[in-house]
């Protein structure tokens, strides 16, 4: 039984110290990925289950030991009891309390490597569990840590996401009201310059018209007698002739 339970908790030590324990050691939680938590969880997981065994293991084997250290003692007490016996009987008496003691010390010259062998079972046993309950602790903390970092390094990243959105959707809304501003300053341009065209069309118009009014004749200037009739409505003396010219000057 010693031999197989050394074996039993060599080897597995063995293989937590060159598997599940080194990973724990060398896992960083301050960068660990996703991917690595998951491993180092289903590890944890595995880690459990040896230290939930190796719990119960130990506890067996403390109860063996504490069970043979018990009838142990209990036969020590009982040879010390004959002891006595012997040294205050006489004769045959004295002679078979004395072959009962030789039985029952060499019963506990037996029982010596038992008990040694069964206290040494449970602290290995003891042992075993101790170095599966320390590296759960480990991977728990290191589990936990890691799991926090990842979650506000998420939280970190959907924020950082929202406000990227934001920031495009604010892009996108200030290049729409920069189109509008502009297609309504285009708008603004073309109406200026269409009323500047239209004054000017206008002037030209009136310049046109006052030409024309100029330019041409009305009918009733083309008749000499109604031009002098108007003239005469008007108070415009009629032209003097050269006679009347001369006259006037010879009365001064």
């Amino acid at each position: 039984m010693l031999s197989f339970l050394k074996q039993y908790v060599v080897k597995k030590t063995e293989d937590a110290q060159a598997g599940f324990l080194k990973l724990i050691v060398e896992f960083d939680p301050e960068s660990a990925s996703e991917a690595e938590i998951g491993e180092l969880d289903e590890i944890l997981t595995k880690l459990t289950r040896q230290m939930v065994g190796a719990k119960a293991a130990w506890d067996k084997e403390q109860q063996e030991a504490e069970a043979i250290n018990k009838a142990y003692t209990l036969r020590v007490g009982a040879a010390e009891r004959l002891q006595a016996q012997m040294d205050a009987a006489e004769g045959d008496q004295k002679t078979l309390i004395e072959t009962s003691l030789g039985k029952l010390v060499a019963e506990l010259e037996k029982m010596v490597p038992e008990v040694e062998r069964e206290e040494a079972e449970a602290k290995e046993a003891k042992f075993y569990y101790d170095e599966l309950n320390t590296a759960v602790k480990t991977a728990s903390e290191r589990l936990k840590t890691a799991r926090s970092r990842l979650t506000e390094a998420k939280r970190r990243m959907d924020m950082a996401q929202i406000r990227a959105e934001r920031a495009k959707e604010q892009e996108e809304r200030a290049k729409v009201l920069s189109g509008i501003k502009k297609q309504a300053d285009t708008m603004g341009t073309a109406f200026d310059a269409m009323s500047a065209r239209a004054q000017e069309l206008e002037m030209q118009a009136q310049v046109h018209q006052e030409k024309a009014k100029l330019l041409a004749q009305s009918k009733e200037e083309e008749d000499p007698l109604i031009a002098q009739a108007l003239k005469d409505a008007a108070g415009t003396p009629p032209p003097q002739s050269l006679g009347d010219r001369l006259a006037a000057l010879k009365k001064k």
